[in-house]
């Protein structure tokens, strides 16, 4: 078993999506394995609707908002804010938790016509996320997202960076991988946490390291330094292949 206690190395729950494993059986699978554990709120591994006896474990937790039913940068303002209590709502849970930072999609903005105010409506989301981080203390980040013309923050925009204020990164790199821009990204200051993945250059696939076309040597030194919890996010049902990854992980930050 790879020792990886002193490395900030951890696992995202998305792989055990849609599995027969339940919540303890994973967080029991992963606590001989790592220290840090990324919660999520959908399917069947919901932290919202489930988090009694999580204290048990010897884990650290990090927790992914919910990625379905929420548009951050959506025009129309009662789904804007009911995004924003639900943010709310996962803050409240990483209280009970005690997970001190969680991860957002910054939104969607489907048609062309649309997109200077969906961008506003993101950075009026932004101010939001600001006062919630003061009102409970909790990290919040905003993740770069793949290649997908809908998506928002698929590029280090500038005007959103200007943004963030105390808001903060989460760098995913198989997300930029697809988009061309990794050099870009790891030059900025504000990335506080990093999701890893890999894939083939055309589709979101979370493949695990080495199985995909991304050549981690040549930012190996980069990711090393990169502030925070080292995440593997592998696509759902391919936990046979967690072992390998934290032990490719471990050597590239070695």
């Amino acid at each position: 078993m790879v020792n990886t206690m002193v490395a900030k190395i951890g696992v995202s729950m998305s792989v055990f999506l849609d599995s027969e494993y339940s919540l303890n059986d994973a967080l029991e699978f992963l606590e001989s394995r790592v220290r840090y554990v990324e919660l999520i709120c959908d399917g069947n591994m919901d932290i919202m609707e489930k988090f009694e006896d999580l204290e048990t474990y010897n884990l650290k937790y990090t927790i992914h908002s919910p990625i379905t039913d929420i548009n951050l940068s959506s025009h129309r303002e009662k789904v804007r804010t009911m995004s924003i209590e639900i943010i709310e709502d996962v803050l409240k849970t990483s209280l009970k938790v005690d997970a001190r930072l969680i991860v957002v999609h910054p939104g969607y903005s489907i048609f062309k016509h649309d997109y200077e105010r969906n961008l506003n409506s993101l950075i009026n989301s932004l101010k939001d996320l600001n006062k919630l981080k003061e009102e409970y203390g909790i990290d919040i980040t905003i993740e770069n997202m793949p290649s997908y013309d809908m998506f928002m923050f698929r590029h280090p925009d500038e005007y959103i960076i200007n943004n963030l204020d105390e808001v903060k990164i989460t760098f995913d790199i198989g997300h930029s991988f697809l988009n061309g821009n990794i050099d870009e990204f790891l030059k900025i200051d504000s990335i506080i946490h990093t999701h890893i993945h890999d894939n083939n250059g055309e589709f979101d696939e979370h493949l695990p390291i080495g199985m995909g076309k991304i050549n981690f040597d040549n930012f190996k030194d980069s990711l090393k330094n990169i502030k925070g919890i080292k995440m593997i996010e592998l696509q759902h049902k391919s936990f046979e292949y967690i072992d390998d990854c934290i032990s490719k992980l471990k050597n590239l930050i070695k």
